[in-house]
């Protein structure tokens, strides 16, 4: 498919993909939507119990019922854009959720809740979700590209609530099969309604972020479908999205130089298939940026007789590595997410780091808080050790020195669960399996197959029959 010539702008050329019928779907798409999907609905269900979660559907509870979705997390019927509110905001709660190097960001637990609400209320299939949650991808992928991501997540922006919410009202204007104008009109809403700031890390508000980015993707998709307008080249317009959200005003020549570096876009071309690039699938439930220092802690624990004999351990990451890590000194479970030094010391104390590590009993161990205090942090232009260049996002470099006057130091550059190393189907299915087991669900098999199987799933219902089961008839007590 070729684009109008008088019609090049991101905001156009993303409604065209959007609304686009003629884009094949690779099997390995529908692969990588359905990990997506096993893996965010197992991090959804283990973390529906957190205070920010329950706090946040008894909100909701206490003023609507029925509807004709079903939250994923407590079970009852509402509207879908209350079922993505409540579902976004569980699969982040914990920061267990899977991480995309283009977005620096938590695409899918925004997508598949957002897929999952709208998909049940709209009737489609399992294989429509998966195309809704390919073109919602896309779209994230191509205005991250386009407003200068690491610019943008280092100005202070959450990703997640930023371009996630462009990236839930492309995925629901598929689902609501909006033509390209109308699609156009939906964009540019939720281009006004995104937002997050990382100065709330380590609170319930980062996870209310991908909450809120779900439901308003659902509500600008919504309201395009009834005729609700906004400016049809909003996101590369002089006051647009680009302009505000960019790269401190981005490149030379303005905003008309950006929307070019979105890239090709499925839509441009009627014989694009290509296999997509894969997601990091987290194996510890905190921060991305944490986790080759926590592998690299865990790999030289062995040479380690007696932590009480380190004297001091330093960990150094790529410029900006440390940019989500604010908080040195947790006081909490939260906190400790986003922490480098807890990071550090709890995988040196316990010998893993699990769901478990972020209690907040535990996170205030005397233990823990002493040896986190002999963790030094920096960022370094040049690794210390290994190839005289980073080579990945959250690159990290850990030496552990002795009273003796020894010391060890490991490199890690990608942990395992990215995309480069990812998680085999035995993983997924162990992780998948451990979060339901704590969410206390019984159903383990049954669900995994029914997500790991949607492309041949006849409804987004008979896959919620399965996955939410009794509990839709249980629901969540409301204070």
């Amino acid at each position: 498919m070729t684009g109008d010539p008088d019609a090049r702008g991101l905001t156009a050329r993303l409604a065209r993909m959007v609304a686009a019928d003629d884009v094949p779907m690779s099997d390995a798409w529908r692969d990588l939507g359905e990990r997506a999907f096993v893996d965010t609905v197992g991090v959804l269900l283990a973390g529906r119990k957190e205070p920010a979660v329950v706090a946040l559907a008894e909100t909701v509870l206490a003023e609507e019922s029925g509807g004709p979705s079903r939250s994923v997390a407590v079970g009852n019927r509402m509207p879908a854009r209350s079922a993505a509110l409540i579902d976004a905001t569980s699969a982040h709660a914990l920061d267990y959720d899977d991480v995309d190097d283009a977005l620096i960001a938590h695409p899918s637990t925004v997508l598949v809740p957002a897929v999952l609400a709208l998909g049940e209320a709209s009737g489609s299939s399992g294989e429509e979700l998966l195309v809704a949650f390919r073109r919602g991808l896309e779209a994230a992928r191509a205005v991250a590209r386009a407003v200068g991501i690491e610019g943008h997540y280092q100005a202070g922006w959450h990703s997640t609530g930023t371009i996630g919410t462009l990236g839930a009202a492309a995925a629901a204007a598929r689902l609501l099969r909006l033509p390209p104008g109308a699609a156009q009109h939906c964009l540019g809403m939720a281009a006004s309604m995104a937002g997050g700031s990382r100065q709330n890390f380590g609170t319930m508000t980062k996870p209310l972020h991908a909450g809120l980015a779900a439901e308003r993707g659902i509500l600008a998709a919504q309201l395009a479908g009834r005729g609700f307008t906004a400016d049809p080249d909003q996101l590369e317009g002089p006051m647009g999205f680009l302009a505000l959200y960019g790269d401190a005003g981005g490149r030379a020549g303005g905003p008309g130089d950006r929307f070019g570096a979105a890239g090709p876009l499925p839509a441009d071309s009627a014989d694009d298939d290509h296999d997509p690039p894969g997601l990091n699938v987290k194996l510890h439930p905190c921060c991305y940026a944490t986790h080759t220092t926590i592998d690299a802690a865990l790999e030289l624990r062995p040479s380690l007789l007696r932590v009480e004999h380190v004297t001091d351990i330093e960990v150094v990451v790529r410029p900006g590595g440390l940019a989500p890590l604010i908080h040195h000194r947790p006081a909490d479970g939260l906190q400790a997410k986003f922490s480098l030094e807890y990071a550090v010391a709890a995988a040196l104390l316990d010998g893993d780091v699990t769901l478990a590590s972020f209690d907040d009993a535990r996170a205030r161990r005397a233990d823990v808080q002493d040896l986190l205090r002999r963790v030094a942090v920096r960022a370094a232009d040049t690794p210390p050790a290994g190839p005289p260049a980073w080579s990945s996002a959250f690159p990290a470099v850990v030496t552990v020195r002795l009273v003796d006057g020894t010391s060890t130091t490991v490199r890690v550059d990608t942990p395992a669960g990215h995309a480069s190393r990812p998680v085999s189907e035995r993983q997924l299915r162990a992780k998948f399996a451990d979060c339901l087991t704590s969410a206390g669900c019984t159903s383990i098999d049954a669900a995994y197959e029914a997500l790991r199987h949607l492309r041949h799933q006849p409804s987004a219902t008979a896959v919620l029959d399965v996955v939410v089961g009794r509990r839709a008839n249980e629901g969540v007590a409301v204070r």
